[in-house]
């Protein structure tokens, strides 16, 4: 008998007589009983189990690409939603961060924001370091404000604040994980300008998400091309903001970066570069080579774009070039059912320039019914054409509905609405009223053209009017 057969004689006869001591080198190892929460041991102990696990979640990861690249957000949401029915082996084996992530992202594309931010803030909370969960968490509250904007649908005020500060401190948190990040700081100077309105607190924001891309070396951007389309709209928006902030060439020089630099690839479209440096030399008074980029726009536009904010700036630029011809046809270009209250007000310019008065005032007082944010715009430039024809009374009343509007609105009165009330009165020979509406002005450090030469015109008129009368005896 072999000693191999002899030892297997021998286990078997103890294993049944157990009379048998066996030496410890003969004996077989036996497997250590695994602690069921011992998930490392339970993975060495199958490993063929957790293989197919991976297997299956690699399998998943490729059926999910597939499905995004062909934007089928419905379909992917129903294959992932909610991970822990549809996946409890992944979420067993800690592998459902990525899928919740996938889901908070789905969630945006189809508009159900505040179930996408419910999905991922958990992961914020169960780990702080989890760059991409902080992410989609500020790009979902982004998202919300962008749609809600987009739409015009009314927001209760505490939900949009609430909305504003996650934005902020979930892209801080982000841009304190990744600081060589594009996206984070473009993301977030993104909520400054779009939701704020403060280019200011916007500008270093973006300067720092282009400053990140440019210090990438050749390997490194081919290795984050994803990055470059960030770039590009940094470049953009921030030349947005210096225009906003009084910096018409610096804003100039960055969109003809902007242009060269994007090419033929278009990261932001044909429209939007060349309607920007149009804008640019606009505030510039370079109204002729606004007008040849705006034409620009016109000829290459695709076919069903709506490029309706281009003609009306072309018929701005035409007008200050005393075309005022060409800028009504400018007008006409667009639909009379699109014309929004700042076409309106071109409109009614141009119809001014062209001696149209009464039909200006009809324009405005269409555009003053059915805007509610801006009315008081409408309402100061019917204040002005009844200037311009001596409508004094008609023009008094504009310029008080105007003001009323904005201290009704927005708490506070129009400034430069109170200017025309009291160019109104100074024309009404209603000095004393006019004079406490100037002086007041004046007192805020109101700076308007004309308004100290209306002040000084005021006060001589009141000097005259107060003269004794000295009758002539023969």
């Amino acid at each position: 008998m072999t000693p191999f057969a002899l030892q297997r004689e021998l286990e078997k006869t103890a294993k049944i007589v157990g009379h048998i001591e066996l030496p410890k080198e003969h004996q077989p190892a036996q497997p250590v009983k695994a602690d069921p929460n011992d998930f490392l041991a339970s993975q060495a102990a199958s490993p063929w189990e957790h293989e197919a696990v991976q297997r299956d979640f690699d399998r998943l990861r490729a059926e999910l690409a597939e499905l995004k690249a062909e934007n089928r957000w419905e379909d992917i949401l129903a294959l992932l939603h909610p991970v822990s029915e549809k996946w409890p082996d992944f979420c067993d084996s800690g592998l459902d961060r990525e899928l919740l992530r996938e889901s908070g992202f789905v969630l945006c594309r189809l508009g159900r924001y505040d179930e996408a931010m419910a999905v991922v803030k958990p992961l914020t909370v169960s780990d702080p370091a989890d760059v991409l969960a902080w992410y989609n968490l500020g790009y979902a509250a982004y998202e919300a404000l962008y749609a809600a904007g987009k739409d015009r649908s009314p927001m209760v005020p505490a939900k949009r604040r609430g909305l504003i500060d996650t934005a902020h401190h979930a892209f801080q948190k982000s841009q304190e994980l990744r600081p060589d990040s594009v996206a984070f700081f473009y993301r977030e100077a993104m909520v400054w300008k779009d939701f704020e309105d403060k280019p200011r607190q916007a500008i270093p924001l973006f300067e720092r998400a282009v400053a990140n891309y440019e210090q990438f070396s050749a390997e490194e951007r081919e290795a984050k091309h994803q990055q470059r389309p960030k770039y590009i709209r940094a470049m953009y928006h921030l030349a947005s903001c210096l225009l906003k902030r009084g910096q018409p060439e610096a804003s100039k020089t960055l969109l003809l970066k902007v242009i060269a630099e994007d090419g033929d690839r278009n990261h932001m479209s044909i429209t939007f570069k060349h309607f920007a440096l149009a804008k640019t030399l606009h505030a510039l008074g370079r109204f002729k080579e606004a007008s040849d980029h705006l034409q620009t726009v016109v000829v290459q536009k695709s076919a069903n774009e709506n490029i309706d904010y281009v003609h009306e700036l072309a018929g701005r630029c035409a007008l200050l070039l005393q075309q005022p011809d060409k800028a009504w046809n400018c007008i006409e270009r667009i639909p009379e059912r699109r014309r929004r209250p700042y076409i309106r007000w071109t409109e009614a310019d141009i119809l001014c320039a062209r001696g149209r008065y009464a039909q200006a005032v009809r324009v405005l007082e269409k555009s003053a019914e059915r805007d509610r944010m801006s009315r008081h715009k409408s309402l100061i430039r019917m204040a002005k054409v009844h200037v311009t024809v001596a409508d004094y009374e008609k023009g008094l009343d504009a310029a008080y509905q105007a003001d009323t509007f904005c201290v009704n609105t927005y708490g506070n009165g129009s400034r430069e609405a109170q200017f025309w009330r009291a160019a109104c009165l100074y024309r009404l020979e209603r000095y004393d009223e006019a004079e406490n509406i100037v002086s007041e002005l004046i007192r805020k450090n109101f700076s308007y053209p004309n308004l100290q030469n209306l002040s000084r015109f005021i006060r001589q008129r009141e000097q005259v009017a107060r003269r004794p009368v000295v009758k002539l005896l023969k």
